[in-house]
């Protein structure tokens, strides 16, 4: 797609070569002398612009301001010509200046919204002192004017939508950018700021299908694709995500980005032989400062329940990892963090919570790694301490979603404090809204509760969007058969046994399913 120009400020300036401007009818000034009508100063203006000479352009201006003291117009074209000659501070002075006379002056509001918008995104201020900042809101307000009733200039509409996606108010933004490329198709950023509006809103189908349709017409578009692809991640459409990342990656082929969001995609979408794959090639195409290969490749082992593959895999790097010293800290600490959840699964608890302290230790500020310990401390047995450690990540990050998922859940699990747990755990889903894992935990805490009517929903819905999720289902038969729906109960607890495994009792599962069909006789 060929890019629009579309300019911030103003109508171009006339082309030289012109004629001067017919004086007219001379007008009589207070002062008895006979002078030109103040339109003829801004036709004059604009000629002298036309010719290059600047400064008699200023001063034909100021003279009509002077023959016309109340023009908001004359002011309006004054503040113009400064900023077609990138002099922000007079343009917005002169813009004031007009507004002061008509607070509804289109063009004046349109200088000094153009302008301040600018300013703004390039972070300079006009005063010394001033904080660029600041400067969003009143250009706002100005372009809102200076559109009137939306039938106007693009390039309002344009400016205008940028600032509303600045100030997260996505959805006003949505049908200013709609308009822009509807009018100009071949407006390829304008597709890429309308598929960030829609996400912004809530709209994620809606961006999806726009960056389709430039990719569509574009199937070189790189940055079409990797949003695309982030989008899909977004979703949990992981094998959809490996895809788009793949045809980025033809485009951009040794670019390590995008080989290891290729292969978290797949690791997520549990596509394991072609995670490992993909970090094997990230491996061979990065040095050893990167870890993000080793990582994905040990998190398959993970997912294949080879856990002593794992330890033999990570150690030796961790060890090489240690002996760098700080500046490797953060790489160190994640593969501590893979290290603690494999000892983890094979029953070294003491271990694997000092593995984790230890990656806590060398990145206090790594937030994943603080919740695989506080996730280990719950694991161990050491519920007090990983209440403790959730905590203190919340007190960092209210919006933590994963955080307040586990603790509300944790909560739950215990019986204690469940009317917490549920907040905690609404408070996830405000995050990610329809998050399956978080419904799951929902109605899991109204079980607890007893508050079965309520349960129903979301555990129906999480069942329903990870139905090989042996948790997830196992929970489902336990509401079904306290709703007294044993046919229902027994079915969800065969799906429990059939599903990924993961977490669940197999043996305490069957004796539910037995003593179900022996109720049933």
């Amino acid at each position: 797609m060929t890019p629009l120009v579309l300019l911030l400020c103003l109508t171009a300036p006339p082309a030289g070569g012109q004629r001067p401007p017919d004086a007219g009818r001379p007008v009589r000034q207070a002062d008895g002398v006979d002078a030109p009508d103040a339109s003829y100063y801004f036709l004059l203006g604009r000629y002298y612009e036309g010719e290059g000479k600047i400064d008699d352009a200023v001063a034909a201006l100021k003279k009509g301001i002077g023959a016309d003291p109340k023009s908001a117009e004359l002011r309006a074209e004054l503040a113009a010509l400064y900023a077609r000659q990138d002099r922000a501070r007079e343009a917005v002075g002169a813009a004031e200046d007009a507004l002061r006379i008509d607070a509804r002056n289109r063009e004046a509001n349109r200088i000094l919204g153009s302008v301040l918008a600018a300013m703004a995104e390039q972070k300079r201020a006009l005063e010394p002192g001033d904080d660029p900042a600041s400067y969003g809101r009143r250009a706002t307000t100005a372009l809102e004017i200076a559109r009137g009733d939306g039938g106007g200039d693009l390039a309002i509409d344009l400016a205008l939508a940028r600032l509303y996606l600045d100030q997260d108010r996505a959805a006003d933004a949505v049908p200013l950018l709609r308009r822009i490329v509807d009018e100009q198709p071949s407006f390829t950023e304008g597709w890429m700021l309308l598929s960030d509006a829609q996400s912004g809103a809530g709209r994620t189908e809606e961006a999806m299908a726009t960056l389709k349709e430039v990719v569509r017409a574009d199937p070189d578009s790189f940055r079409a694709r990797a949003r695309l692809a982030e989008l899909y991640d977004r979703q949990r459409r992981f094998g959809d995500a490996a895809n788009e990342w793949a045809e980025a990656q033809k485009l951009n082929p040794k670019n390590p980005e995008l080989i290891a969001r290729r292969g978290f995609s797949l690791l997520n979408g549990r596509d394991l032989d072609a995670a490992e794959a993909a970090a094997r090639e990230l491996r061979s195409t990065t040095n050893d400062a990167d870890i993000r290969g080793l990582y994905i490749q040990a998190q398959v082992l993970q997912a294949r329940e080879k856990y002593q593959e794992v330890l033999d895999l990570v150690t030796p790097e961790i060890e090489r990892l240690k002996g760098a010293g700080a500046a490797q800290a953060n790489q160190a600490a994640l593969l501590l963090g893979v290290q603690g959840v494999a000892l983890l699964q094979l029953h070294k608890n003491d271990d694997a919570v000092a593995a984790l302290k230890d990656a806590a230790r060398r990145a206090p500020d790594n937030a994943t790694v603080r919740y695989q310990l506080g996730a280990a401390l719950d694991r161990s047995g050491r519920q007090e301490e990983a209440e403790r450690t959730f905590r203190d990540l919340l007190a960092r990050d209210p919006l933590d979603a994963n955080t307040l998922n586990y603790l509300g859940y944790m909560l739950a699990e215990r019986g204690r404090k469940l009317d917490e747990a549920v907040t905690l755990i609404e408070r996830a889903l405000k995050v990610e809204p329809g998050n399956p894992s978080y419904l799951d935990s929902l109605g899991w805490a109204y079980v607890q509760q007893g508050r079965l009517d309520l349960a129903d929903p979301p555990l129906t819905k999480a069942a329903s969007d990870l139905p090989r999720n042996s948790v997830i289902q196992d929970h489902l038969g336990d509401l079904r058969m306290k709703q007294n729906r044993r046919n229902d109960a027994i079915a969800a607890w065969k799906a429990a046994l059939e599903g990924d495994g993961d977490s669940i009792d197999r043996a305490k599962i069957q004796k539910k399913i037995d003593a179900a069909r022996k109720a049933a006789k």
